[in-house]
């Protein structure tokens, strides 16, 4: 039996934090406002550049697919997920509410992975996930949200990242580096044309923040490529609920807030919950190596 659940498990704990970090602690520093297309267009511009910068001994590995349209689905899928929240803001929905249904994302990733990839997944981790979701709804969900059809925009949001997350299992054979430098290729040139049209001209130290957010951004889903490409898409989705607590502590450090109880009590929760699991998982990798050992 082989210790890469917990790897898996480590890496999208990894991606959560770093995602965080993103929104939070780069995101968080910009000057001014910005349009949200522009924000996506900008960080993934620096994703490619870097992506190029980091292989220019054989740039050729970066585009060469034998699966050109599967990748470009992929990618424009981390196009639908911001437009998905721009539209759901425009119609109304408050951002807390439009992250409380995000959090259904772990399921419907779990889902996919069922009837997609035909992984067999533990009633453990349906209640983990069902927990983080219930959860993410209880920490988030703004009271003044009005029922409606604008709803569903957030689910649409969260259907297209458990989508990227199940097509990325995918993609094995398919090189890492391929696999980055599309992710951002579709949504790079779908925006490219459109986002002139509402250009405001970043501050100099805009630029540096829009750098940093693509920098980490790379790094984000370089570890959500390695989590997935690890082990099923079951060992390692549950890891995704620790955004929230990690966000409770990205808002205190980075403005001062004093969380409310409910977000601290949803936040010790989540943590205990995937620490369980990964107990769980440990305990079953010792266990089997126990009766390797034995046998």
């Amino acid at each position: 039996m082989n210790d890469m659940p917990l790897r898996a498990m480590l890496l999208m704990s990894g991606f959560a934090l770093a995602w965080v970090v993103v929104e939070e602690v780069i995101g968080g520093s910009l000057s001014q406002p910005y349009p949200l297309l522009q924000i996506v267009w900008c960080r993934y511009a620096v994703h490619l550049a870097l992506m190029l910068l980091f292989n220019l001994s054989a740039p050729g590995r970066l585009w060469r697919t034998r699966r050109p349209g599967f990748h470009l689905s992929r990618s424009l899928l981390m196009l639908v997920m911001p437009a998905s929240f721009a539209m759901s803001v425009q119609a109304g929905v408050p951002a807390g509410s439009v992250w409380a249904l995000f959090w259904v994302a772990p399921l419907i990733a779990l889902g996919f992975a069922r009837e997609l990839l035909g992984e067999a997944v533990p009633s453990r981790t349906w209640w983990i996930c069902g927990l983080g979701t219930a959860t993410a709804a209880a920490m988030m969900m703004d009271r003044h949200t009005t029922p409606g059809l604008a709803l569903m925009l957030p689910i649409v949001m969260a259907a297209s990242f458990g989508g990227y997350v199940v097509m990325t299992r995918q993609l094995e054979g398919e090189l890492l580096q391929t696999n980055l430098f599309h992710t951002a290729l579709g949504v790079f040139v779908t925006l490219t044309p459109i986002v002139p049209w509402s250009w405001v001209m970043p501050t100099a130290h805009d630029f540096v923040v829009l750098a940093g957010i693509g920098a980490v951004g790379l790094l984000a889903l370089w570890a959500l490529d390695r989590a997935v490409a690890a082990a099923p898409v079951s060992a390692s989705v549950p890891a995704l609920y620790l955004y929230m607590p990690a966000l409770v502590l990205a808002v205190m450090a980075v403005r001062g807030e004093v969380p409310s109880p409910r977000r601290v009590l949803g936040g010790a929760l989540i943590c205990i919950a995937v620490a369980w699991l990964v107990r769980m998982q440990g305990r079953e990798l010792v266990l089997g190596q126990r009766k390797v050992s034995a046998g």
